[in-house]
């Protein structure tokens, strides 16, 4: 694929919570990349587009922008702050100097979703959000390493403070895996046609978009980082590639 021309970063450090007492002043603005007009019966419509919020810190320090790319059922917010109220990754990188861009994928949150021009949406239950994220040691009968997911504050169940903060940012997203990897692939493109060479952060259901993106722009994406990857059972040869490649690079 493109081997060769996509690097690994090594995440700075995972301790952001430590590193985040403060943040450093930053300029923020937003845009939108990407998209088209589509007619639909007698309407013309924009759909497509991807919302982009751009943070620059008062002095840049590092030579090349990160590119904030969130998964399933969340929104730029996701970098922005926790649940429990402390700062984001976004204030992490803002803090080492980095230019941070997030997105808010197409057809989600502030990326206009249409019924005529989009496919269905689904949304996790609170039920799902406990089992698998919040509070998996609780259960049984999950995968083996479930038991040692222990970290998440509160009690990770409805009614606890912390949890229903992190539900309140759940969104709506598309059911469809192709429909998200061809959009916001092509939004990606737009994107870093618009800002140059960057480095490509994403997570979870979004981990296979930074190798479609890098294949499209081979020299425009500097760096791939790809946290707790889903790989996408897919129709398509390209995003199957995305995953391999992941596979092959981190394992």
């Amino acid at each position: 694929m493109i081997k060769g021309l996509i690097k690994v970063l090594a995440l700075i450090s995972l301790t952001v919570s430590a590193a985040n007492s403060t943040t450093n002043q930053y300029q923020s603005e937003v845009f939108f990349v990407g998209g088209q007009y589509k007619k639909v019966n007698n309407s013309t419509l924009f759909t497509g587009q991807m919302f982009v919020e751009k943070w620059t810190p008062e002095k840049v320090t590092q030579p090349l922008p990160i590119v904030l790319i969130h998964g399933a059922g969340q929104s730029a917010v996701n970098w922005m702050t926790t649940p429990d109220g402390r700062k984001g990754w976004a204030h992490y990188f803002i803090n080492q100097g980095y230019v941070v861009y997030m997105v808010d994928q197409p057809a989600r949150s502030r990326s206009a979703w249409h019924p005529a021009t989009n496919g269905d949406l689904r949304i996790f239950s609170a039920e799902v959000i406990e089992k698998k994220f919040t509070a998996s040691a609780q259960f049984e009968g999950q995968w083996p390493q479930a038991g040692l997911h222990t970290q998440w504050p509160g009690s990770g169940r409805q009614g606890d403070p912390v949890f229903d903060q992190y539900y309140s940012s759940i969104v709506e997203s598309l059911k469809s895996h192709v429909e998200s990897s061809e959009l916001v692939s092509a939004a990606g493109v737009a994107l870093l046609d618009k800002i140059g060479p960057a480095i490509l952060l994403t997570h979870s259901q979004s981990g296979p978009f930074g190798w479609l993106i890098a294949d499209k722009r081979p020299n425009l994406v500097k760096a791939i980082v790809t946290i707790d990857l889903v790989a996408h059972q897919s129709k398509t040869k390209l995003e199957n590639q995305a995953c391999l490649g992941e596979s092959v690079l981190f394992q």
